[in-house]
């Protein structure tokens, strides 16, 4: 592709086995990623499984035109929507766990120990559900399982849950229609359940729990990044083997899992290779800081990205030198460190990072650093400013604890360089959508407070009662369809208004809104 171009991509979730039914069945490229029949070794398998490769399926990678070493990606998300299932016209997900989650280093709240010989790891399916506009708005846990003891199609026991590509048979569509499932050969009918984990053979074993709650939905990229240039020693130090594993995140991006690389948010990395080449993959509906448990809400999706070069030498300050993954959304610039930040460099043998890189004080120590250069580049404050600046004003955070080599981010708000005009809240209370501290109301909010809209809400009202009287026909419309048309007609005016060629003329629009239909005539 070439620079400022878009392109769309489609991701595959690596845990669509967890439940055939409802996230493969009837959606024939799933269909074809997840065949893996009776006798298939990992190597024969539809999507191929490379020693030391990783978990994740990984669309890409993507040629950028006249992309070179040192030069910068500048990707950003359009958009990105969870796929539907064609026979359900609905999206799930499935939560893991897994083995690599934390609750495995603490144990079980009855002081018993996590252990990998089966019977510890839970699945949890949501159902996406839709507001009656068609947005998707929470994630609906509709069953629960634990893992079984499996015997996969090339003949390998499975007592965790460790292996892409495994189609867990469920005798009945659990959470769903209700309904037995039929699995083909390569789908599932290749698959042994040799115990549920609890000593019972040939069974799966289903909690009896209530799933009374539900989980806000952040559909994100969990992996996007470049192609690494340093990665010939990866699998157990071999010099020439190639490739590296999909789940540690390192200066390449990767395996990030910040739940913050969704719509709207731009991503810059540093090319490693000719070409940039692009990959994304591990899409998730939702996530936590700290993807404690191992996984995400994993779900398959479908991205739009615009990417755009930007040569080496004419890289403004922020993105000289840049050795992480740096994102930035509307409000904020976001840093991230890792452990290692180059262990593909700096570890003898790679392939050690997962006990290596659980640390999160070396993934604070280089957070800090990453943090203390980009204030100083960007904002050309001294050292000194750049320390009382983190310590009064950015948010650190834990990234993920499972990963291998764990991940800090740090939050830097643009607003303390660039908006010194406007307030900001300092009501510490979890009824803040975005967090106990955020900038006064969202980007919105901030944007109809320029333009003069005290009270969005008020506003709206106004242009509905303005339909009413406008429009003789309005009489005997419910009022829901009168609000409707009011909201619409508000979103107009607002992005004429925000229209930079004629401010003004968006402003007297505005101002006859708030006076009343014989000024708005």
């Amino acid at each position: 592709m070439k620079s400022g171009e878009t392109v769309t991509m489609e991701v595959a979730s690596h845990h669509a086995g967890h439940d055939y039914a409802k996230m493969i069945k009837g959606d024939p490229a799933l269909e074809a990623i997840y065949d893996w029949k009776q006798g298939q070794t990992l190597l024969e398998k539809a999507v191929p499984k490379t020693p030391g490769s990783g978990v994740h399926i990984m669309t890409g990678p993507v040629e950028v035109e006249g992309a070179e070493v040192g030069d910068v990606l500048q990707v950003d998300i359009l958009a990105i929507d969870p796929r539907l299932n064609p026979e359900t016209g609905k999206c799930y997900g499935t939560n893991s766990q897994k083995f690599a989650g934390y609750q495995f280093r603490v144990g079980h709240e009855d002081g018993t120990e996590y252990t990998r010989d089966g019977g510890h790891e839970y699945i949890t399916v949501f159902e996406f559900v839709e507001t009656p506009s068609g947005h998707m708005a929470w994630g609906k846990p509709v069953s629960m399982y634990m893992f079984p003891t499996v015997v996969d199609p090339a003949g390998t026991t499975r007592t965790i849950d460790n292996m892409p590509g495994i189609v867990i048979p469920h005798p009945i569509d659990v959470g769903g229609t209700g309904e037995a499932v039929s699995y083909p050969p390569g789908l599932g009918g290749a698959v042994t359940i040799t115990s549920d984990g609890r000593g019972n053979a040939g069974q799966i074993y289903y909690p009896d729990v209530d799933l009374d709650w539900k989980v806000p939905l952040r559909p994100h990229l969990g992996t996007m990044a470049v192609m690494p240039s340093n990665t010939l020693n990866y699998e157990n130090g071999n010099a020439g083997v190639g490739g590296a594993n999909t789940i540690p995140p390192s200066k390449f991006g990767g395996n990030v899992d910040n739940w913050r690389i969704g719509k709207g948010t731009t991503m810059y990395y540093q090319v490693e290779v000719d070409g940039g080449m692009l990959m994304i993959g591990d899409t998730h509906a939702a996530q936590g800081d700290s993807e404690l448990a191992g996984t995400a809400m994993e779900t398959s999706m479908t991205a739009k990205l615009r990417v755009t070069l930007h040569k080496k030498a004419t890289l403004p300050p922020m993105v000289q030198d840049l050795n992480y993954p740096l994102m930035e959304t509307a409000d904020n610039w976001l840093i991230s460190g890792f452990a290692y930040s180059n262990y593909l460099d700096q570890l003898s043998t790679p392939s050690e990072i997962f006990s290596a890189g659980a640390s999160v004080d070396l993934a604070l120590e280089n957070c800090f650093n990453n943090t203390r250069s980009f204030l100083m580049k960007t904002y050309e404050v001294s050292e000194a400013e750049s320390i009382a600046i983190m310590s009064t004003g950015v948010d650190f955070a834990i990234t993920q604890i499972v990963d291998g080599n764990w991940g800090v981010h740090a939050v830097v708000p643009k607003w303390m360089f660039t908006s010194p005009d406007t307030p900001w809240d300092y009501s510490c209370n979890y009824n803040n959508p975005s967090g106990t501290r955020r900038a006064l109301g969202d980007a919105r909010t901030r944007k109809l407070e320029q333009m003069g809209v005290a009270d969005e809400n008020s506003s709206v009202r106004k242009m509905t009662e303005h339909v009413r009287k406008l429009h003789a026909t309005s009489v005997g419309v419910e009022q829901a369809h009168l609000e409707a048309i009011g909201r619409r007609m508000f979103e107009a005016k607002v992005n004429l208004m925000d229209k930079k060629e004629n401010p003004l003329m968006g402003k007297r629009v505005l101002k006859a809104i708030n006076d009343g239909p014989k000024k708005a005539n």
